[in-house]
């Protein structure tokens, strides 16, 4: 089994999803093994179920980014009390931490060792490779979740958003094919929605742009070497 359950957004599969027999009945709810096979392209989030400021269901649209990871709320207005907060709304949304032993950093892919330091996002503790993987998990608490709660999906680091052609967005990002496809715009799901392969057919074309643009770079010296 995974190590926890994954919750689908229906942001990126709603187009996809109106011929499913039963829809999810809660934002929270964890999703149908038919709706998971029928979504060509998906987005999994981990909300908390109840605002911690009015105590109302969330909405899965509207949430606070913290160094926690997300904490949703139910209003617009919540997340101002929350940035004044964080540890104590983060609490309140997720009153316990579930310890997670897994092996491989869902950051690098490196092994875990004795000496690696834990992680705590939206009620979830975990092992990344050291330090500097602990603000890179901070950053991206999106796609890290994702890739604990789904260690083979294969994240594409792609910098261009293959809908739009602008810069991708922090924490913004579509699975298709079991790939992680970031975006600029979580606004896209329409688009998206038409021809999710080619999407990722893109996503994978930019990526292979943005290597040999970086190995030029390289070849000029206008990129370091590490």
């Amino acid at each position: 089994m995974k190590p926890f359950t994954m919750i689908r957004s229906l942001l990126f599969v709603l187009p996809l999803l109106l011929s499913v027999a039963q829809a999810q009945d809660k934002p929270s709810a964890p999703a149908s093994p038919v709706a998971a096979k029928t979504a060509a392209a998906s987005t999994p989030i981990f909300p908390n179920a109840s605002c911690p400021i009015m105590g109302k269901p969330v909405s899965t649209k509207l949430f606070a980014e913290t160094e926690m990871g997300r904490i949703y709320v139910c209003c617009k207005g919540c997340v101002k009390d929350i940035l004044e907060d964080v540890a104590g709304a983060y609490r309140t949304a997720y009153p316990t931490d579930k310890k997670l032993d897994n092996k491989l950093c869902p950051v690098s892919g490196a092994a875990i060792t004795k000496d690696s330091p834990t992680v705590v996002l939206q009620g979830f503790e975990f092992f990344v490779r050291g330090k500097e993987e602990v603000a890179k998990a901070r950053e991206n608490s999106q796609i890290v979740l994702a890739k604990l709660d789904d260690p083979k999906l294969v994240d594409l680091e792609n910098e261009t958003c293959p809908v739009t052609g602008e810069p991708v967005a922090r924490n913004t990002f579509v699975v298709i094919e079991g790939t992680i496809v970031r975006l600029s715009s979580t606004k896209l799901a329409d688009e998206i929605a038409k021809d999710p392969a080619k999407v990722l057919k893109k996503a994978k074309e930019l990526r292979v742009q943005q290597d040999a643009a970086r190995e030029a770079a390289k070849a000029r010296g206008d990129v370091k070497k590490s």
